[in-house]
This record gives C-alpha cells, structure tokens and sequence, in this order.
C-alpha cells in the first residue's frame, strides 16, 4: 500500500528495508547514503529542476558586480555535484557555508 512520509523518515525506512520505492529529487544526500538508483523519467512526468541564482533588483543595483560572480556557477551544479554536496551536508552533518566554500574554492570561484 503507498505510504506518504516525511522526506528523512522515508529514507530510514528504505535503508531498513521496510520500503522498496519512494519518491525523491534526484539530488537528494541520502540517495547515496543508501546506495539507491534514481530511475530515468523517460515518459517526462517530473519536471526537471536547475539550480538559479535569484537576486532581488535593487541588491543587484547595489552589488552589479554579483551578477557576473553568480554566473560563473553556470554549469558547475549538475545533478551529480549537487547530491555530493547534499550529502556532506545532510548525512555527514557538514556546515552548508563550509560545503559551499569548499566547492567554491575547487572550482576556483574564490
């Protein structure tokens, strides 16, 4: 029978083996906590998901220079480094400012 559950109890659900299919974002850490396969949604139910920097207007007329920092993310976020860094932060219990520092330094963006 379906389940609806809270997003961390599902996963310690599934890593006990009292479930054997959940629903998630494909970036979610604990996807490979527990060594789990995210299935192709080749009929496109979902919807994809992309990381964007939102910045309101007027920060931006304060600090035009942001623009062009937060642009030199493009690209760096694939599905992949976004579960590495969910990971660090959600199952190993890293600082999110540490993780992001850390990912920003290895790709040479600070």
């Amino acid at each position: 029978d379906p389940m609806k559950l809270n997003a961390s109890l599902k996963y310690q659900a599934i890593g006990r083996g009292d479930m054997d299919v959940t629903n998630a974002f494909a970036t979610d850490g604990p996807i490979k906590q527990y060594n789990l396969k995210v299935l192709t949604d080749d009929l496109g139910f979902f919807p994809p998901y992309y990381a964007a920097p939102i910045v309101r207007q007027e920060v931006l007329e304060k600090h035009p220079e942001l623009k062009d920092v937060l642009n030199m993310l493009a690209g760096k976020l694939d599905d992949a480094t976004m579960t590495e860094l969910n990971y660090l932060v959600d199952v190993e219990g890293k600082a999110v400012e540490q993780v992001a520092a850390d990912f920003l330094k290895s790709q040479n963006l600070v």
